[in-house]
């Protein structure tokens, strides 16, 4: 009779480790699809930040490429603008009608546009029609 027991015992035992290692196993298992869905959707959010990323890259490529532009056609623009000093001053030496004419005082009309800030964006722009003291033609007052 005690080897019955005995017996029972041990297939009772191994019975429960039995189910016990099955129920770990289920739970590995479950663990494991678990992490691989989390690695799935880990691995998917990665590939639309690279997305992201390469599209700011292109795009700051893209803006150093026009900044570089910019900077090399206002180099040339200021090259010119000097060039064109130089030649206005070279007249204004050798031509004593044009230096008397350069001395002479700029005409009211165009000492107000000289005098008018400069209009940056449509707002600004806007805004300085509806408030524009407009040039009138000569010969006629400004109350017309």
């Amino acid at each position: 009779m005690n080897r019955l027991i005995i017996i029972g015992a041990l297939i009772a035992g191994l019975t429960i480790g039995g189910w016990a290692l099955w129920q770990r196993g289920n739970a590995a298992n479950a663990r494991a699809d678990q992490i691989a869905q989390e690695r799935d959707t880990a691995l998917q959010e990665n590939q639309r930040h690279q997305v992201v990323i390469d599209a700011l890259w292109d795009n700051a490529r893209r803006l150093e490429s026009q900044r570089r532009a910019l900077a090399e056609q206002q180099t040339e623009l200021a090259r010119t603008a000097s060039n064109r000093l130089e030649q206005i001053k070279e007249i204004q030496r050798d031509d004593t009608d044009t230096k008397d004419w350069a001395d002479t005082r700029l005409p009211d009309a165009v000492i107000r546009l000289r005098q008018r800030p400069a209009v940056t964006g449509a707002d600004a722009y806007r805004q300085s029609v509806r408030n524009a003291d407009g040039l009138h033609p000569a010969g006629q007052s400004s109350d017309q």
